[in-house]
């Protein structure tokens, strides 16, 4: 059932990319288009008032014509709201609309001025009905010939520039919005004292990615000159793509080519269902992709296709290194949790030692009465009651006589429970702890550090043999404010290495599988030392460490 959420998931996040990248779409794109009038028929007009017929090869703006043409066109019903644009340079022209005349004009420009004047007329979307054009050469060196007649929608040049700018600006942003939270999360792993440098190249990537292609594009009007030149440099196009590389290089990581692989399936599949949607519809989509690819195949122009590519590819990339991040910090705070959480239990185990030696210490108090009640029965010679008041007694003390390890109370509590663990199973336990009765080091520390290297050793001997030498040697010492912890024990020759390089015990509690020497290392570095962890051949296991104690 969890796989098929997960499925469910993934499919329901596609199709809100696929959703949101259509609606951004919309507004790079626009339906209106320019209507080109084709002239229907074309006369030239003799200077004695004749016509005849004159055939149209093509529209130059060098034509080699003399003399006066009349054109004849008709406009079309429904064209909307919009303008007639046709250029006027180099010609005396006059243009009828149903006989009526709307349009005149003459002009001629300097030959060093290389543009063209132009007529604008206004239509509404009730005007149809005959256009006939009648116009004179006057300079055929920079004349539009014959006149290019075209209906411009209202709004086109407006839509058309917005259309334009969104198309690279949409982009841009994407890749600006990446690169902020690639950056956002280098700066998270440096925080957290794991830093990932392969971010450092995928925000060179996308720095690239948003700066270059709108600097091109755009950057005249906003940007000076010399800085257009030098961002707009060929070599800039390059940089995204090396620097991806870079990053790709530093992710050899299996998971990043599955994940890398899953969406490069995905992105694949709704690029061509895509595709093939426009290609039927007539969309842009289909018109792009050919026209991308023949200039590939033709000439290998490549630059728009690389664009895309690298930019679906950063953006896979940073939300990849964003799942990793977060799936760290997620893992990481559980392992936190999960300290806290053992850390508690060690408390309370030591809090259960503690009331048990209080207990011990109660038994005895009673016994010194029991004494004095047995001092009384020999006074008495009450031979009977004396002998069944000493087996009695001979009971409650078998289980109770227990060495004193350590003046410090903390460490002779540990050590006398780990003394009668190692009783019951049979393993050889011998302990000397020269400490005096106050340490600077709270007692939560201790106890988490010396319960976890006592558990440890009682368990390794716990895997070995009847017939095996069972055995743990531990020796503490405070001296010149260092306090020195030496753990050896006996053990069955296997050692399992965990992800953290630190060998992994054996415990039947998975939950706490592989917590005790992480939360080891972790005390002996809040004292500013480390554990050192060593194995012969012979079957001997140790561990020490010496914690650097504050002053009192």
């Amino acid at each position: 059932m969890e796989k098929v959420l997960k499925w469910i998931y993934g499919l329901m996040f596609l199709l809100l990319c696929i959703a949101v990248f259509w609606f951004l779409h919309l507004f790079t794109v626009t339906k209106q288009e320019i209507i080109y009038i084709d002239w229907q028929t074309s006369m030239q007009i003799l200077e004695n008032g004749e016509e005849k017929p004159f055939i149209i090869d093509e529209y130059s703006t060098n034509s080699e014509q003399k003399g006066t043409y009349r054109f004849t066109a008709s406009l079309p019903e429904n064209l909307g709201n919009g303008s007639l644009l046709f250029e006027t340079n180099g010609l005396q022209l006059t243009l009828s609309l149903n006989g009526k005349e709307i349009y005149q004009s003459s002009a001629i420009l300097p030959s060093s001025i290389y543009s063209m004047s132009s007529a604008q007329i206004p239509l509404n979307d009730e005007v149809s009905g005959e256009l006939v054009m009648t116009c004179k050469i006057l300079d055929n060196t920079n004349v539009m010939f014959p006149p290019m007649l075209r209906f411009i929608p209202e709004g086109y040049n407006d839509t058309q520039s917005m259309s334009y700018a969104n198309l690279y600006g949409i982009p841009a942003g994407f890749s600006a919005m990446a690169l902020l939270l690639v950056f956002g999360l280098f700066i998270l792993s440096v925080l957290r004292k794991q830093i990932e440098w392969s971010l450092l190249p995928l925000s060179i990537a996308l720095v690239g990615l948003c700066a270059y292609r709108l600097i091109q594009s755009c950057g005249y009007y906003f940007l000076p000159q010399e800085a257009v030149s030098f961002f707009g440099r060929a070599e800039f196009s390059w940089l995204s793509p090396c620097a991806l590389m870079i990053y790709i290089a530093m992710n050899h990581r299996r998971n990043f080519w599955t994940f890398l692989g899953k969406a490069a399936i995905c992105s694949s599949i709704v690029l061509i269902v895509a595709y093939f949607f426009s290609a039927m519809t007539g969309g842009y989509l289909a018109d792009y992709l050919n026209g991308a690819i023949k200039g590939l195949l033709t000439y290998g122009y490549y630059d728009g296709l690389l664009y895309w590519l690298t930019l679906w590819l950063a953006i896979i990339c940073a939300m990849i290194s964003a799942y990793w991040l977060m799936q760290s910090i997620a893992q990481q705070h559980a392992h936190t949790q999960m300290l806290t959480l053992k850390n508690q239990l060690i408390m309370n185990d030591y809090h259960n030692m503690e009331s048990k030696i209080r207990q011990t210490a109660s038994i005895r108090h009673e016994m010194r009465h029991q004494l004095t009640v047995l001092e009384a029965l020999i006074h008495q010679k009450d031979y009977e009651g004396l002998d069944t008041l000493l087996e009695s007694l001979k009971q409650q003390t078998s289980n109770q006589i227990q060495t004193v390890f350590s003046d410090n109370i903390t460490v002779n509590i540990i050590l006398q429970d780990a003394a009668a663990r190692a009783m019951e199973q049979k393993t050889l336990f011998d302990a000397h702890a020269h400490l005096p009765k106050e340490l600077p080091i709270s007692d939560n520390d201790l106890c988490t550090l010396l319960m976890n290297m006592l558990d440890n050793a009682l368990e390794a001997t716990n895997h070995l043999g009847e017939s095996q030498k069972r055995f743990i040697y531990f020796k503490a010492e405070y001296k010149n404010g260092f306090l020195a912890i030496k753990c050896e024990n006996s053990f069955d020759h296997q050692i399992n290495e965990g992800e953290n390089g630190l060998p992994q015990t054996t415990k039947s509690d998975t939950h706490f599988h592989g917590f005790g020497l992480t939360q080891m290392s972790a005390i002996a570095e809040k004292y500013h030392s480390m554990l050192d962890i060593s194995y012969t051949n012979n079957g001997v296991f140790t561990i020490q460490t010496a914690l650097q104690l504050p002053k009192h």
